[in-house]
């Protein structure tokens, strides 16, 4: 009976492909050093097409020295170009960054102005002043001939143009 079953089993595969209740059995597996030609050839050419159609295909396939020297040139124009951009954009940034230079050094100049401005402010003192003025100058108090009184009618203020003229 075994051998009954082995004889059915064989030809049940032979004719579905597929033996119920048998196990699967594996696939030789495929050999990667193998390589097949076939895919990597190139098609034969059509024996329908004309001879002078594979030369204007030939020829078409080949680049027209005209062609050429016009590529060169929109290729060369192209890189002039971006070259001048990017001297552009670097001499843009030297700028910005010279520019923020001198900002700082600004900031720093007039910040040591106002330190001298208010050191100087604070160190002279009305004192100071009166002595220099009375003992190396030779000034003197006004008299009272020499004090003139002015009275505003527009209560405004007043302009003094020039030194008094008598």
């Amino acid at each position: 009976m075994a051998a009954n079953s082995r004889y059915y089993n064989q030809n049940a595969y032979r004719r579905n492909g597929y033996v119920y209740g048998s196990a699967v059995r594996k696939q030789a597996p495929e050999r990667l050093d193998v390589i097949d030609y076939r895919r990597e050839k190139a098609p034969a050419p059509d024996p329908r097409v004309s001879m002078a159609a594979r030369r204007n295909r030939e020829r078409a396939a080949h680049m027209n020295p005209g062609y050429v020297i016009f590529m060169f040139v929109l290729v060369s124009a192209m890189c002039a170009v971006l070259i001048g951009y990017i001297r552009l954009h670097a001499d843009l940034s030297s700028s910005v960054q010279y520019i923020s230079s001198l900002e700082s050094e600004l900031s720093t100049l007039k910040a040591a102005n106002d330190e001298k401005y208010n050191k100087i402010n604070s160190s002279i003192s009305i004192d100071d002043v009166k002595y220099t003025a009375i003992t190396k100058l030779g000034m003197k108090y006004a008299q009272k001939d020499q004090v003139i009184k002015y009275e505003n009618q527009a209560e405004d203020y007043v302009r003094q143009v020039s030194g008094l003229s008598d």
